[in-house]
C-alpha cells in the first residue's frame, strides 16, 4: 500500500512549483512602448488574477494583487477572468496621463443591489448559480452579476472639460498605415454559460500623425439583452489635446429581432444595432 506521506510534495518540491510557477509568470509578462507626437504609449499584458493569495494570511504582502482587489473592491464576487496586470496607458508630453486598468473599472460596478435585468435568463442565471445567490440573499450583498461599468478611464494631471467637438469617424475608417497597435483584455466573465460580458482596450497609431483608442464594455445576456459601453480618443501629433466620446448602447432582444442572430454574436458588428442611450463628450488635455 503506498505511503500517503509519499503523495504529497516535500517542501523542496513545493518550493520549486512556487519557483516555476513565478517564472511563467514573468514570462507571460508582456511590456511594450511606443512614442508619436508628444504622446508615449505603454501596454501591459500579463496573466489572470490569482484565485487565491499565495501567502500565508497572517502575512502582511503589499505587493499581493488578490489582497489589493479584496481591500478595494465592494463586490462580492469578480468575474470570472480577471487580468489584473493588464493596463493600456497614453502619456501626454510627461505632464499626466489617461489609463485603462481593471480595479478602476471593477470600482464602477454596483456592488449593492442586482441589476435590472430580472427575465428570462436572469432567472436561468439566478438558478445555475442557485447556492451562490441564496449566499447573497442572506448576507444581504446583492450586486450587479452582468458587471457592467461606465468607466471611461483613470485621468492623472490632466485637465477634463465637456466640448461639443466631435471625433472625425470618417477619418477612422480610412486605411491608413499603422505604426503602432496594441490590445489588452480587462476581465471577461460568461454570466454562466448565459452570454458574456467582457472589457478590452485597444489603441492604434497612425503614421499620418493621430491614434485612436477604444475601450469597450460589451455585455450580452443571451435573449434577453445587448449593452455596449464605448470609450473613443482620438488625438494629432503634438496637440497636447484628445477628444474623449463615451457613449452607452443598449437593446432588448425583442427589438432586434430584424438583425442576423449571427451578428449579435460579434461585438463589432452588434454595436451599430443598438441605440445610444446616454451620451458624454469630453476634451482632456494638458492643464
Amino acid at each position: 500500500m503506498m505511503n500517503p506521506s509519499t503523495m504529497m510534495p516535500s517542501r523542496g518540491s513545493r518550493r520549486n512549483i512556487d519557483e516555476v510557477m513565478c517564472r511563467a509568470a514573468a514570462h507571460a509578462k508582456k511590456e511594450e512602448f511606443f512614442k508619436q507626437g508628444g504622446f508615449e504609449f505603454q501596454s501591459l499584458a500579463g496573466h489572470i488574477l490569482e484565485s487565491s493569495c499565495k501567502h500565508s494570511k497572517e502575512i502582511q504582502e503589499p505587493n499581493c494583487l488578490k489582497c489589493k482587489y479584496d481591500k478595494e473592491l465592494a463586490l462580492d464576487e469578480l468575474p470570472e477572468m480577471v487580468f489584473a496586470r493588464n493596463c493600456l496607458r497614453i502619456h501626454f508630453q510627461s505632464t499626466g496621463f489617461i489609463e485603462f486598468n481593471t480595479l478602476d473599472a471593477l470600482k464602477m460596478v454596483i456592488s449593492d443591489r442586482l441589476p435590472d435585468v430580472q427575465v428570462g435568463a436572469s432567472s436561468a442565471w439566478q438558478s445555475s448559480r442557485k447556492d451562490r445567490i441564496q449566499e447573497i440573499q442572506n448576507h444581504q450583498k446583492p450586486f450587479d452579476w452582468t458587471f457592467t461599468t461606465h468607466y471611461k478611464g483613470t485621468v492623472n494631471g490632466l485637465k477634463v472639460t465637456p466640448t461639443t467637438e466631435r471625433i472625425d469617424m470618417e477619418r477612422l475608417k480610412r486605411r491608413d498605415a499603422i505604426a503602432f497597435s496594441s490590445s489588452v483584455i480587462l476581465f471577461e466573465d460568461e454570466l454562466a454559460d448565459h452570454g458574456i460580458a467582457q472589457l478590452s482596450a485597444r489603441c492604434r497609431v497612425m503614421r499620418e500623425g493621430y491614434f485612436f483608442v477604444l475601450l469597450r464594455f460589451y455585455m450580452r445576456v443571451d435573449g434577453v439583452l445587448l449593452r455596449c459601453c464605448d470609450t473613443r480618443i482620438v488625438g494629432d501629433d503634438n496637440s497636447g489635446k484628445v477628444i474623449r466620446e463615451w457613449q452607452l448602447r443598449e437593446a432588448k432582444y425583442e427589438n432586434l429581432r430584424h438583425v442576423d442572430p449571427e451578428a449579435l454574436l460579434d461585438v463589432d458588428r452588434a454595436w451599430m444595432h443598438l441605440p445610444i442611450v446616454e451620451e458624454q463628450i469630453d476634451c482632456v488635455s494638458v492643464d
